[in-house]
Order: C-alpha cells, then structure tokens, then sequence
C-alpha cells in the first residue's frame, strides 16, 4: 500500500488556480504578491506556485507579475531585469549544488 503525498511537498496548482490568476493579471496589469493576495486570498507561497508553474507565460519580478502577453514596451526593461535575476539566481543554485556534490564526494571517500 503506497502512503499519501503529503500536500507539504506538492504545490497543488490546478488548471482553475491558472485560470484566476490569468483573468485577475488580464485585467488589473503589474500586481504585487500583497494584491495577488489580498485579492485572490491565497498566500504568498499559492502564488508563487502557480506562477511557477506558468512559466514564461507570467514575469515574476521586483515590480511584481504581470502576464508576458500583456507587456508593453515601457515593460520590457522590467521584464528584462527579471530574466537576468532568475539566471543569476540559476547561476547560484548550480554553484551550491556543485560544491555540495563536492563535499560530499569528499566525505565519501
């Protein structure tokens, strides 16, 4: 008998979860994590999951999110700014992950 995942270690972001948050970016533009939150009363972590899970259809940056099918080219720079961060934050992520297998190869052997 196989256990239950626990809801802890999965987002949970249905097709309807996409939906809402496409129709509320759709008609109210850049929209913080605290507005998204207020309005769709989901928490902070909700929203970042479904974002995710939108991909490239939604920028997810320091001004907040708005749906890249939206963007004007006053946007752009913006949009810009959050696709440098996430491959910089990618950039990081490998470095880390490298140095742990590293260390742990070191221990190892």
């Amino acid at each position: 008998m196989t256990q239950p995942e626990l809801e802890l270690y999965r987002p949970g972001v249905t097709d309807d979860d996409v939906r809402r948050l496409t129709i509320w970016l759709n008609a109210n533009g850049w929209q913080t994590r605290q507005q998204l939150s207020g309005a769709l009363c989901w928490s902070e972590r909700k929203i970042r999951d479904v974002a995710e899970s939108m991909g490239s259809a939604i920028v997810r940056g320091q001004r907040g999110f708005k749906l890249t099918s939206e963007l004007r080219r006053e946007d752009l720079s913006t949009a810009a700014q959050a696709a440098d961060a996430a491959l910089s934050q990618g950039k990081r992520m490998i470095r880390y992950g490298l140095a742990l297998k590293r260390q742990l190869h070191a221990q190892i052997s």
